[in-house]
């Protein structure tokens, strides 16, 4: 959170969203923040208006921190999170140039890794908006390892912003898509190095990200990772060690699927 390494990647973060003209939501780009714990952190948000309910959201999240370094190893977070992190990015700058009928907001969020704190006190700090989020749409871990084939989805109060057509619309844009994209994760555990240890726990996975804060203010989300894989909160978790071809066709996936979303969701 409050650390070197995390003020380089906000700084890079702004600078990007400065370059594509994207406009911060208040006064600045870092929303800063303090934890129960009392860590200081900042988030980066970035806000795009649409073009028909610009007093209404959807909300593209994805964090930009990971663990950091372990006694004999760094990691690095290519997949866990600078994946999810470069995908907003390069939605935004198709959404500058062709805008949503929602307003955009992009939410960067900090210190994910140690209690989704970033995205609680995006909840905290906007509650005058929260009755105007139409939908959360995150994304963590979208890269996977060198073997990875499917990306993976789960969601919770489409149904209430979408009719019986555009449900099966959806589904169809999935289908067509040139990645395999699937409905639920499989079981697995999270295993995060602590010195020479590791905790093993089982991941629940409506719980596994910053979807699990927006799904406990009532707001619809939408939650598209991998899942875990061989180099997932490891030190091989790193740019050599990313499926590309599958990154890239994941985020145009993701990126089409907003915009149909935007095009079939009821005022």
């Amino acid at each position: 959170m409050a650390s070197q390494g995390n003020e380089k990647a906000r700084v890079y973060i702004i600078n990007a969203l400065k370059g594509l003209e994207v406009a911060p939501l208040g006064q600045d780009y870092r929303h800063v923040f303090n934890d129960k714990a009392g860590r200081d952190g900042a988030n980066v948000i970035g806000y795009i208006p649409g073009t028909d309910f610009p007093q209404q959201y959807i909300v593209l999240s994805a964090h930009f921190d990971h663990i950091g370094k372990g006694a004999r190893v760094i990691y690095n977070g290519a997949d866990d999170n600078a994946s999810g992190t470069a995908a907003l990015l390069a939605i935004a700058e198709q959404v500058k140039q062709t805008p949503l009928r929602y307003s955009l907001i992009l939410l960067f969020s900090d210190g994910e890794e140690v209690g989704l704190v970033g995205a609680h006190a995006f909840i905290r700090s906007y509650q005058a908006l929260l009755a105007d989020i139409k939908l959360n749409i995150n994304l963590d871990m979208i890269a996977g390892d060198r073997g990875t084939k499917k990306l993976r989805f789960i969601s919770k109060g489409v149904d209430s912003l979408l009719d019986k057509q555009g449900l099966k619309m959806w589904a169809r844009l999935r289908d067509s898509a040139r990645i395999q994209v699937k409905k639920g994760f499989k079981s697995g555990s999270s295993s995060i190095a602590r010195g020479s240890s590791a905790v093993n726990n089982r991941i629940r996975w409506r719980a596994a990200s910053d979807h699990y804060v927006f799904y406990k203010a009532k707001i619809p989300f939408i939650y598209f990772g991998v899942g875990t894989h061989k180099n997932y909160h490891t030190g091989n978790d790193d740019f050599n060690g990313i499926n590309r071809e599958f990154y890239l066709a994941a985020t145009a996936s993701i990126c089409r699927q907003i915009y149909l979303l935007d095009r079939l969701m009821t005022n």
